[in-house]
């Protein structure tokens, strides 16, 4: 799809001389072909195939040209074929601004690469070409009748959306359709919310909201059991304990993931000289199990038994405290982790308490909504999870508040050639957990 020239035969009408695409269609319902190929081609415009023409053009129009909502657009090429509807014919044109337009017919069809604008040089040997591939092609001058050839034959057609091929009655039935759609939507919404509500006040006077969210906040807090900064130098001397070197066996990694009654760990080994299974198991710390990598991996495991309390609810910071207190202290030693990630806060997900209620016609189990007032006491919790990384030595001066959970600390051996600095180490740790704010 090349330039073409727009000329304003009217005020409502355009002739475009130039810059169409045409090609020849074959099978049935050429219109309906013509306009899925002006879509797949991103065109805006097209002149239809049908009984008239095998050949459709398509176009892409500049959105200036087409602001005017009620012009027509024709196709000078579809108009000359109309008027030449047997043999070769070519015909050429010069424009204003020095080109020659040139475009050719077959038996009233336009032919492939015509249509198009080019230098006085290239139109010439465009019409040699032609004559070489037509031995009966006439080349035919002077103007020829347009006005009568303006129709739909040769009209521009805009190419539809999806939503432009439905006929309008259907539009109109599916707007009103839509319409009561959402009508009935609200209604029913709306009914559906003055019954919660006229529910939720019938229940307020059978039940204490407040105590309520208080026993199922508790039930929850019985389920938290954070570890806190005491937790995190118990599980780094832990670790801190792990032997370096077991029977020829070098250490390269080992972590602990939080379980149920504490921790359990492992470490990985790589083997070493005159290092065996052997010398593995004879020399490894009591406790621990081994298994096998391979010829040159050993893993012990070992389980660590902690003690942990429930969470007090009372004592968990708000986050706007959070955020000026312990983000300060954590910003002071940031420039000694390699990576500090601490997602925003989200709230926990706490089921709401459900109750009996007898309101004259048996018992019946409601669920306590959340009170809109009065929540002292009865403050949503929200975490936030982080991921630190830095050297293993940097967790040492790592600031934890008390209602922190560990998820996993882990830490990796490199290589004894590197060069330790404030984020770099030997040993470069990975710490995960939660913290629990409100």
């Amino acid at each position: 799809m090349t330039n073409a020239i727009i000329i304003d035969a009217s005020r409502e009408t355009s002739v475009v001389f130039g810059g169409i695409a045409w090609k020849p269609l074959i099978g049935s319902n050429l219109a309906g072909q013509s306009e899925k190929f002006a879509v797949a081609s991103k065109a805006t415009h097209f002149v239809a195939a049908g009984e008239h023409s095998a050949a459709v053009g398509i176009i892409k129009l500049p959105a200036d040209k087409t602001e005017d909502k009620g012009r027509n657009f024709y196709s000078a090429a579809a108009v000359f074929a109309q008027a030449h509807q047997s043999g070769v014919l070519i015909t050429t044109q010069t424009m204003l601004d020095g080109r020659v337009w040139v475009v050719a017919a077959h038996d009233g069809v336009v032919i492939r690469d015509t249509d198009i604008l080019l230098s006085d040089a290239d139109a010439q040997e465009l019409i040699v070409d032609i004559q070489r591939r037509h031995a009966n092609a006439v080349v035919i001058k002077g103007e020829f009748e347009t006005l009568q050839y303006l129709n739909t034959k040769s009209q521009l057609v805009a190419v539809r959306n999806t939503f432009q091929k439905i006929p309008k009655p259907v539009k109109v039935f599916a707007v009103f359709v839509l319409a009561l759609m959402v009508l009935d939507t609200s209604w029913s919404q709306y009914k559906k919310y003055k019954v919660r509500q006229a529910r939720a006040l019938e229940t307020s006077q059978y039940v204490d909201a407040h105590a309520e969210w208080t026993s199922a906040l508790n039930q929850w807090a019985m389920t938290v059991k954070p570890d806190g900064r005491m937790g995190l130098i118990r599980l780094y001397a832990e670790l801190g304990e792990t032997p370096p070197k077991i029977g020829g066996w070098n250490q390269s990694e080992a972590s602990c993931s939080r379980a149920p009654n504490g921790w359990s760990c492992s470490a990985r080994y790589e083997a070493g000289v005159n290092a065996t299974n052997l010398s593995f198991i004879q020399n490894m710390p009591k406790g621990w199990t081994a298994t096998w990598d391979g010829l040159t991996g050993a893993i012990g495991s070992w389980a660590v038994q902690v003690d942990r309390s429930n969470i007090d609810r009372a004592k968990i910071q708000k986050i706007s405290d959070f955020s000026l207190n312990y983000i300060s202290a954590l910003q002071q030693v940031l420039p000694a982790f390699k990576k500090v990630t601490l997602v925003s806060p989200s709230t926990v997900q706490i089921p709401a308490p459900q109750v009996y209620i007898n309101r004259g016609q048996g018992e019946e189990l409601v669920t306590v909504p959340y009170p809109e007032g009065n929540t002292a006491g009865i403050e949503l919790p929200s975490v936030q999870t982080f991921e630190m990384e830095g050297p293993l030595r940097t967790l040492a001066v790592l600031p934890l508040i008390n209602e922190t959970v560990i998820k996993q600390l882990r830490f990796v051996v490199g290589s004894q050639g590197s060069v330790p600095t404030l984020r770099d180490s030997i040993y470069t740790a990975k710490l995960i957990g939660e913290i629990y704010v409100r």
